[in-house]
């Protein structure tokens, strides 16, 4: 697969490279390869995501144990061409692999690679996006673009959970720092299941329910010794019974980031509030804006969302670094009706922190600690026997790796972690409520 891959690139490269008339370089010239890799083993195990993933992803724990499936390979292929006019172009396609491999199941797949364990862990084209820069007719550092992408990434370092981005298709225009965007998506199956028996991203007639959002940026305004950033999307959804789920919704943030709060090193902070379709995390727009938010599976319009987050990593030492994330969500509901099953809304608070000490170029060694906390409405709700319940887990990990570095990569990372919860009746996995403890390997290169 990867060697069709290869072929299909080269070919295109040959065909395309020729008459190009080169000037001034805007973009990196000429074809590109970039990839990131990611292996996890959770030894012994056999963990639906749920009991691995999704505790990471509701904010009760992170660290290796909890990174998701056991494959995740992307390769992304970039083509930038300067012309002598002074404009500039750019294509990009971004593949992936294994990512929700299974559809929901983390299987270990043999060589053979003949199992076929659902679609979701095939192939997929995450990123196809054209964008032009610098035409004659533009103003200086104005470009257009269109196709599928990630836009305005940006995740959390140690829940590594994307907080904002527009996933999706669409098409926009930018002015140096600042642009306007329209992206739409369809919500799948798993995140929107509007009606019963039918796709999540179709209704009672089979008519599409898409998504779109009307994003609107601007980057880079230096204050306060440090930069600001500012987000507003406006999210809209074609075809949907207003009585079942939200037909329209706002987002906004603000985001700060400076050196590691007056130390030596870099942090991010942001604040994002969300209303209606954007109550997720206000600015995070792509399929999981479909909802499954109550018992008739959409967001509903008077739903709200508070998000906060602020991580960094601080230089203490020569040898040693700390990585830390805070994290603040909070979703609610003036009908105080029910959202995911809870009556009244959803707290949660995350607090991480990832020490790192290097002993010589190609040997550190890694801790993580979190501590979590989420309220729901109820005790009664998700099976909790308190509505307030408690999150712990440790991690130790020697890392082996040719870059000691906090972000050095490659890296193979043997590691055991603890888990704990103060709801005995909460289960970390099938066969373990309560506490668990296990031992893997994680494995990730990025070039």
């Amino acid at each position: 697969m990867m060697k069709k891959i290869s072929v299909i690139a080269a070919a295109v490269a040959a065909s395309l490279a020729a008459g190009s008339a080169f000037s001034e370089e805007k973009v990196n010239q000429g074809w590109q390869v970039n990839g990131y890799g990611h292996l996890l083993y959770n030894a012994g195990q056999s963990l639906d995501l749920n009991e691995s993933y999704e505790h990471r992803r509701d904010y009760r724990a992170a660290g290796a144990s909890f990174s998701g499936n056991p494959n995740q390979v992307e390769f992304t292929v970039t083509r930038g061409d300067n012309y002598e006019n002074g404009s500039w172009s750019k294509y990009v396609l971004k593949t992936e692999y294994g990512n929700n491999e299974g559809s929901g199941r983390g299987f270990y797949t043999s060589s053979s690679g003949s199992e076929g364990f659902g679609e979701s862990g095939q192939v997929e084209f995450k990123e196809a996006y054209v964008e032009l820069g610098d035409l004659s007719y533009f103003a200086e550092g104005t470009s257009i673009w269109a196709g599928k992408r990630y836009l305005n990434r940006q995740a959390g370092i140690i829940t590594k959970e994307f907080w904002k981005q527009s996933s999706g298709v669409g098409g926009g225009i930018q002015y140096n720092n600042m642009g306007i965007a329209f992206v739409s998506a369809d919500a799948g199956d798993k995140y929107g299941d509007i009606n019963s028996g039918k796709q999540g991203n179709l209704d009672a007639n089979g008519s599409s329910t898409t998504m779109t959002s009307i994003d609107l940026y601007f980057y880079g305004l230096e204050a306060l010794g440090g930069r600001f950033d500012f987000d507003a999307k406006i999210m809209s959804r074609k075809n949907v019974d207003e009585a079942q789920t939200a037909e329209d919704g706002v987002g906004l943030s603000v985001t700060y980031s400076r050196d590691y709060y007056g130390f030596d090193g870099w942090s991010t902070t942001a604040l994002t509030y969300g209303q209606g379709i954007a109550s997720t995390k206000g600015v995070n727009f792509g399929q999981w804006n479909g909802g499954k938010r109550n018992g008739d599976g959409g967001w509903d319009k008077d739903d709200e969302s508070l998000f906060f987050t602020s991580y960094g990593v601080v230089n203490l030492s020569e040898n040693l670094q700390v990585g830390t994330e805070v994290v603040y969500w909070k979703l609610d509901n003036d009908k105080k009706d029910q959202v995911w099953g809870s009556e009244g809304g959803v707290d949660r608070l995350f607090i991480g922190a990832t020490p790192s000490y290097k002993f010589n170029e190609n040997f550190r060694l890694e801790t993580t600690f979190t501590y979590a906390r989420e309220s729901i409405g109820k005790a009664t709700d998700w099976a909790r026997e308190k509505a307030d319940t408690n999150f712990y887990s440790a991690t130790l990990a020697p890392v082996f790796t040719v870059n000691a570095d906090y972000w050095g990569r490659p890296q193979i990372k043997p590691f055991v972690t603890y888990m704990k919860s103060s709801d005995d009746n909460y289960a970390w996995a099938k066969d373990s409520k309560g506490d668990d403890t296990r031992f893997g390997v994680e494995a990730e290169i990025w070039f």
